[in-house]
């Protein structure tokens, strides 16, 4: 009896020596490209968040540097005119074109170029140099009348600039004069990347003006 017994765990000893079916292994795979599918998603979403944010700060340090630098230049300034002509003009529309003469007694004019190409002179519409595309936005900057010059970098698409003048005359005009400066743009130069911005800040003038 001790024998049959010992005899039938062996053979059920030697019989169970198989692996994994077929079957076992398809749904191990199908598990483990769906946990690989998951991680590497998970991965790209952060790398592309990481370069989203690197855009994004480097286009904002940018356009503050411009915004500090314009508003210096304007609230130490005088002259205001919304049209970009000599002497002074107020406007309660919103106009593309400021012109002022600085504290050096330079004229200085701000205004928006749009487009790939060659920055040209003047206050018509320009170029924004070769390294824009055909449809972004910066702002110019001209001092003394002499040609313009980039005052943001290809990081940032200025779709808008808009400036507004009060009290620009002087004496005995008893208004202080000031400018409200409105940007509107895109921060980042890739599509997957952009991010929307809207600036409107109010800037006045340092000196007494009465």
């Amino acid at each position: 009896m001790w024998q049959i017994i010992t005899r039938k765990i062996r053979k059920c000893t030697k019989g169970d020596q198989s692996g994994f079916t077929l079957l076992e292994m398809i749904v191990s795979l199908a598990i483990f490209s769906i946990a690989l599918f998951i991680a590497t998603s998970a991965f790209l979403s952060i790398v592309n968040s990481d370069r989203k944010s690197r855009a994004t700060r480097v286009a904002t340090d940018n356009l503050n540097l411009t915004l500090e630098e314009m508003s210096r230049k304007i609230k130490t300034g005088s002259s205001y005119s919304c049209l970009g002509a000599a002497g002074v003009a107020d406007c309660y529309t919103a106009q593309s074109i400021l012109a002022f003469t600085d504290q050096t007694n330079v004229r200085i004019i701000y205004k928006r170029g749009v487009g790939g190409g060659a920055i040209v002179g003047g206050v018509s519409a320009s170029g924004c140099g070769t390294s824009y595309t055909a449809t972004q936005g910066c702002i110019l900057r001209s001092d003394g009348g002499a040609a313009f010059i980039q005052s943001t970098s290809p990081e940032i698409d200025v779709t808008s600039l808009r400036f507004f003048v009060t009290g620009s005359a002087l004496w005995p005009d008893t208004t202080q004069p000031s400018v409200v400066v409105a940007i509107d743009g895109m921060l980042g130069n890739q599509a997957s990347t952009k991010v929307a911005f809207k600036i409107q800040t109010t800037i006045t003038q340092r000196a007494y003006d009465h």
